[in-house]
């Protein structure tokens, strides 16, 4: 019997009838194995009918139906997506999983584990497919882990302390300098997350721990051009906020992902992970956390040259943007979107859209009224600025605003602003005859001879 492309309540039936059983006679079957006698026929009916998804069951079904565990898992993974209206990305057989065999205490621990040691990169490919399963899998049910010694919620009051000052200090900071102090405060909650003893609602705002450090951790080292290992970073925190059951946290790695890929990756994947986020935390986002993964959205969609559907995420964020109301519990790590912010993404998607006349006048005014403390901020969106003037050869704006950016990322260590700067010189080489350019190119040269700005291997930015 091909197994390939079946949801589960297909392949429940089929494998029932390849094995010449009613439905009767499969309950029967299970109850017999499992020694459980709660098992029906009605109940078998309901699987077959998509009524209800058999998850606890998958082991008996492997049994009793001679299929494989994970072929089962694969199935599920089909009829949630199914349900949700929602599209499994094919990848090579040999990807990571998110549930395998099913979600365990060894699952945590593995996870853990991994986080205590340097990260290694993952492919594209990988992440996309793990990433995504956090959508169409359901949540693991914690209990009480390991002997050691016991913590208890003051202990986990300190992380998320240490976590919010370290998310700040990104605002100032730029990645590789910031990155030994995440990774270091990883590897520490990881450890405790490990070795600990600790009821299920500690280890829940454990594992949410983690995934935040992720998501950091993924931010700050994609800042220094790594990533691969940024994707490793994100996806072992959608492992840990979807162990946690934290809708939010884990549709924020997931789209920061998603952000990644659009930017130094396939666009149109982005697109599916980037809904995927939104779909996932619908039911938990405020309408701040909402507008946030919306522009994540509109981000992909103009990467990949959609404008139509980039202009409608846009306006999807302005919608959820004008519902958030002073006293929203919103999570913390939302706490920088504000309407300069917004404004700062549609410009940014119009100018990836070719479309400077509407970029133009959003980037100007959020830029004069932006934190100038925030240098790597104001030296990004000012490369943006120049793309658009350069767009609408507007050469000497253009020239003056790129070098503005480029005075500015003297002081600052990101990729991410090198990137940029190097799409710019690109959009003015068609001018270079004129004098503004080769202003900006003198420039630019003699800053290469007395700093150590290089060049980087992607020509892209994967940022905030």
């Amino acid at each position: 019997m091909a197994m390939d492309g079946l949801t589960l309540e297909e392949l429940i039936r089929q494998a029932r009838q390849a094995k010449d059983l009613t439905q009767a006679g499969l309950a029967d079957r299970l109850a017999r194995v499992s020694g459980q006698s709660t098992i029906t026929r009605n109940e078998v009916s309901r699987w077959e009918r998509g009524r209800r998804l058999p998850m606890a069951w998958l082991p008996w079904l492997s049994i009793v139906l001679d299929v494989p565990l994970a072929v089962l898992d694969q199935a599920a993974v089909l009829s949630r997506a199914r349900r949700l209206g929602v599209t499994v990305p094919d990848t090579n057989d040999d990807h990571l999983s998110l549930f395998g065999d099913g979600w365990t205490r060894e699952s945590n621990a593995a996870m853990a584990e991994g986080l205590t040691v340097e990260g290694e990169a993952i492919s594209e490919e990988n992440a996309l497919r793990i990433a995504h399963e956090w959508l169409i899998v359901e949540s693991p049910q914690l209990h009480e882990i390991r002997a050691g010694r016991r913590v208890g919620h003051e202990l986990v009051d300190r992380i998320e302390a240490r976590i919010d000052r370290l998310r700040h200090l990104d605002d100032y900071v730029s990645g590789p300098d910031l990155h030994i102090l995440i990774s270091q405060e990883l590897r520490a909650t990881a450890t405790v997350l490990r070795q600990a003893a600790y009821k299920e609602d500690v280890g829940r705002r454990l594992l949410s721990a983690v995934g935040e450090l992720c998501q950091l951790a993924g931010w700050v080292i994609s800042d220094a051009g790594q990533y691969g290992r940024g994707r490793a970073y994100y996806v072992k925190g959608i492992q840990a906020a979807h162990a946690a059951g934290n809708e939010p946290v884990a549709a924020n790695l997931l789209s920061s992902l998603s952000y990644q890929m659009a930017s130094v990756g396939d666009p149109r994947k982005a697109t599916v992970m980037a809904r995927t986020a939104v779909k996932g935390a619908e039911r938990s986002s405020t309408p701040l956390t909402r507008a946030l993964l919306l522009e994540r959205v509109a981000w992909a969609h103009a990467k990949a040259g959609e404008s139509t559907s980039a202009e409608r995420a846009l306006g999807e964020v302005d919608e959820a943007f004008g519902q958030h109301r002073e006293g929203d519990e919103d999570p913390k790590w939302v706490y920088w979107l504000d309407r300069t912010e917004v404004d700062v993404m549609a410009g940014r998607c119009f100018t990836e859209l070719a479309r400077p006349l509407k970029a133009e006048p959003l980037l100007s005014q959020a830029i004069d009224a932006y934190d100038t403390t925030r240098v790597r901020e104001v030296s990004l969106y000012l490369s943006w600025l120049a793309d658009a003037y350069a767009q609408a050869r507007e050469i000497e704006q253009a020239t003056e605003a790129a070098s503005t950016s480029l005075r500015l990322s003297l002081t600052i260590n990101s990729a991410r602003v090198t990137d940029r700067i190097e799409v710019v010189r690109s959009r003015l080489r068609p001018f270079a005859t004129t004098a503004a350019v080769q202003r900006f190119e003198d420039f630019y040269r003699s800053t290469m001879e007395t700093t150590n700005l290089g060049y980087s291997a992607e020509v892209a930015e994967s940022g905030r």
